[in-house]
């Protein structure tokens, strides 16, 4: 399977080129059944129901053509949801002024703003807690990404 998911990977990258859209994450995985093809992409402004729809039919189209799957398979092409860490770069950009989580690899876990990423760090505007109230106090803090295990964008209902 490394080696389909080595040319799915290629393919893609070579289709979607150096954007609009980003490949976020691709797995390729077999089952007693059927293997399933899972392509995350997504674009600065949120990748639309068409556009993954369009990958989905070439990107199959391709696979049956080349033969790279012999058996039956699912393929499944998205956008990441929420529930998915930020991984890249342009992730973290397009999501500063949000609300995050993230899970420290030792330490307390933090949330806060996303205000600021570079390379190495993330800047979180974190919300100091005093006997479960949070107060107003904030502290911009940056993190460098070797301590965190992983970033998540938060849901606010407010």
């Amino acid at each position: 399977m490394a080696d389909i998911k080595t040319k799915i990977n290629a393919w893609i990258e070579e289709y979607i080129g150096a954007g609009p859209i980003f490949l976020v994450d691709l797995q390729v995985t077999t089952g007693a059944r059927r293997s399933l093809v899972t392509v995350l992409v997504d674009t600065m402004e949120g990748v639309t129901i068409e556009e993954c729809a369009l990958i989905s039919r070439k990107l199959g189209h391709h696979i049956e053509e080349q033969a790279w799957i012999e058996e039956a398979y699912n393929l499944e092409v998205s956008s990441p949801g929420l529930d998915f860490p930020l991984t890249h770069g342009w992730q973290f950009k397009k999501n500063i002024g949000r609300k995050v989580k993230a899970w420290m690899k030792e330490g307390e876990n933090v949330e806060g703003e996303l205000v600021g990423y570079s390379d190495e760090a993330v800047e979180i505007l974190t919300e100091k807690t005093v006997k479960h109230r949070k107060i107003v106090a904030k502290e911009p803090t940056w993190f460098p990404l070797v301590t965190v295990d992983k970033i998540k964008v938060q849901v606010s209902f407010q």
